[in-house]
């Protein structure tokens, strides 16, 4: 609302929130004389007579995952407006006034332009980079770089740079190109989704910018918690997808790098937790199993996101020296259990947690605004850390 350029519409997804945001905003707009629609679902959405708000609400019911939750926005843009860009806005990201200008201005420049994103940083530490708009993809593994990470914005660069894949946190991306490409894959639900969008786009053609001077500060990775278990999962299992899906030749010696890269980092630091998470998504990749895990339920994602909000995620500490053996047992028994699980023989049940009972450690134009609401406060975070498992 604060941007120097407006938006003429701004739809809101609210993906099965269950803290009362979608009543906030409702009351802050009511409160600020703005008017607006409120839809139980997509289809009522896109079913709904004209009408003259230009803020609409729409709920999903459920987390659906970043893809269907922001597909549902998409979607009414394309069917219910004539916007020429859609700009996808993480709920966890604060914008500069300036930032959607500075973003319009190299989308009209190159025609080809069919997606651009912005300079991300932390929200706590907003003169530190977390990516400037993405970065390059390492084709055999399918790994996405983050350009610029860890860097000061002094030392950031102010020019245009074409870039292979965007993060997306904040995306304005050019209505033809969806149409052109179609809809985020729904299937990872967490994570490497945009990175899937922005193969498919550079495939057809299309190109990828990022405009440096575009500033958004933004929380990473609050709702699942950065190099929490559940990060672990989705991360890892979708980074396999990504490489079946275009580049499946390369797949074995992926599967083999990631497997090692995510399972032997944690195992040396007794962290079982995270190493079960591990696991249980590399038998879920063999498996073909796509969309949310079975094991996360609204609830329990509810749950790990009050703990991670609360800064309650268990720490591992460093072991000493003399606990060496102790770690060289451990990891012989987590490599036995990875292949069991693998090959179907051990369930991934607490019980499995019991071989490790004596060795247990002590004690993150018009332009048509898209808004996906995960199930979190509306100061939280949802985001696409590359970091596979260290």
């Amino acid at each position: 609302m604060a941007s120097t350029h407006r938006p003429s519409h701004i739809v809101v997804c609210d993906n099965g929130s269950v803290d009362g945001s979608l009543g906030f905003l409702k009351q802050w707009a009511a409160g600020n004389g703005i008017a607006y629609e409120s839809f139980d679902s997509s289809a009522e959405a896109l079913a709904s007579p004209a009408h003259g708000a230009n803020l609409m609400f729409i709920q999903n019911g459920e987390n659906r995952g970043f893809a269907a939750g922001n597909n549902v926005g998409l979607r009414y843009v394309l069917e219910r407006t004539r916007a020429d860009y859609c700009w996808i806005l993480n709920n966890d990201a604060v914008v500069s006034p300036e930032a959607l200008e500075s973003m319009l201005e190299i989308a009209q420049e190159d025609p080809s332009a069919g997606m651009v994103g912005c300079t991300l940083v932390n929200y706590d530490q907003p003169h530190v980079v977390q990516a400037i708009g993405g970065g390059y993809i390492v084709p055999v593994v399918c790994h996405d770089t983050q350009l610029g990470r860890g860097t000061t914005r002094r030392q950031a660069v102010s020019r245009r740079i074409e870039l292979e894949h965007l993060i997306g946190a904040c995306l304005l991306v050019r209505t033809q190109a969806i149409r052109d490409v179609g809809l985020m894959d729904e299937s990872y639900f967490l994570y490497r989704e945009e990175t899937d969008w922005c193969i498919r786009m550079r495939r057809q053609g299309w190109r990828l910018f990022c405009s440096p001077d575009a500033t958004v500060r933004h929380k990473q990775a609050r709702s699942v918690g950065f190099k929490s278990p559940m990060h672990d999962y989705y991360a890892v299992r979708n980074i396999l997808r990504l490489v079946q899906k275009f580049f499946p030749k390369s797949l074995p010696f992926a599967f083999g790098y990631f497997a090692m890269r995510s399972l032997l980092p944690k195992l040396v630091r007794l962290q079982l937790t995270r190493t079960l998470a591990v696991c249980a998504a590399l038998r879920d990749f063999v498996a073909g199993v796509e969309g949310r895990s079975a094991a996360h339920s609204d609830a329990t994602m509810h749950a790990h996101y009050l703990r991670e909000l609360n800064g309650s995620r268990p720490v591992f500490a460093a072991q000493p020296p003399r606990v060496n053996q102790k770690r060289v047992a451990v990891l012989a028994a987590g490599l036995v259990l990875a292949l069991a699980m693998l090959l179907g023989r051990v369930a991934l049940t607490p019980s499995s947690l019991l071989a490790f009972a004596v060795v247990k450690p002590r004690r993150a134009i018009p332009v048509v605004k898209i808004n996906a609401m995960p199930t979190k406060n509306l100061a939280s975070q949802r985001s696409l850390p590359v970091d596979q498992g260290n």
